[in-house]
């Protein structure tokens, strides 16, 4: 795939994306949300449009003077979603406002390695780009079952991942796909897709559970996720809950797995 290094390096940048990723704004209605001067906002979306992550759309309606300029993400914005599970593999493509366009679902084991799992991924998104739904992604982001060093973007001493721990999976992506790549916890982007889009809209601080062949948690504390200092916050799962337990596919007794995952 085409190599993309075009991306926002600022958080006015950032910020401006956020907001005409609701809506479609006037220049003059950015500068009021994002308390930008004209100057410093005109930079900026200019820069945008450089980009092609942004484009002019039109004009808005008067406010007593002079008509300023509509923007709007631009319409060939496009980003890949990659859901890793213990048992299957999930892509996804979106446009610039997360709406999904197309997706892709096959039965995968995540013990198969990291070198298996993501080459069937990228085989995956290039099945949906021979589709006609994208032609080059502005952004990816992938989710594994098991702690992950979102800094360093890879997975950390994951129980039910054998040879994934440490491994690049960021910068494997990021020169596969051709464009810059978030890699986390699974349930973590469970939950900020509920903070997004899902019954925690209007929520600041909530737990997401998933009970799956797995078992996680998201925490979300003043609208963000909170990850902890090495990246486990949530990973209940394998929390032991009774010595004399039984034994769980981490090779540990009792965890809270083995008495309420898939297998159980």
């Amino acid at each position: 795939m085409k190599r993309v290094t075009a991306r926002p390096e600022n958080p006015h940048q950032a910020t401006l994306l956020r907001l005409l990723r609701e809506r479609a704004r006037s220049r003059a209605e950015l500068g009021d949300v994002a308390e930008l001067s004209r100057s410093r906002l005109n930079l900026e979306l200019d820069r945008l449009v450089e980009l092609r992550l942004v484009e002019q759309a039109g004009l808005a309606a008067s406010r007593g003077g002079r008509r300023s300029g509509m923007v709007r993400l631009a319409a060939t914005m496009r980003f890949a979603g990659i859901d890793v599970g213990a048992t299957s593999v999930d892509v996804a493509v979106t446009d610039g406002g997360l709406e999904v366009l197309g997706r892709a679902s096959e039965p995968c084991d995540v013990r198969d390695g990291p070198v298996a799992v993501l080459d069937r991924a990228t085989e995956m998104l290039a099945k949906l780009r021979g589709q006609g739904l994208f032609t080059q992604l502005h952004g990816a982001g992938i989710g594994v079952p098991g702690p992950v060093s979102f800094r360093e973007g890879m997975p950390v001493a994951p129980p039910i991942m054998p040879g994934w721990d440490r491994y690049p999976v960021r910068e494997t992506l990021g020169q596969e796909l051709g464009c810059p790549v978030v890699v986390d916890n699974d349930v973590n982007i469970m939950a900020l897709g509920e903070l997004h889009a899902g019954l925690a809209k209007q929520v600041d601080d909530f737990l997401f559970v998933k009970i799956g062949t797995g078992i996680g948690c998201g925490i979300v504390v003043d609208g963000k996720i909170y990850r902890g200092v090495s990246g486990s916050a949530g990973d209940i799962g394998h929390i032991r809950v009774d010595d004399a337990g039984p034994i769980c596919a981490c090779g540990n007794a009792g965890c809270l797995e083995a008495y309420f995952g898939g297998a159980a």
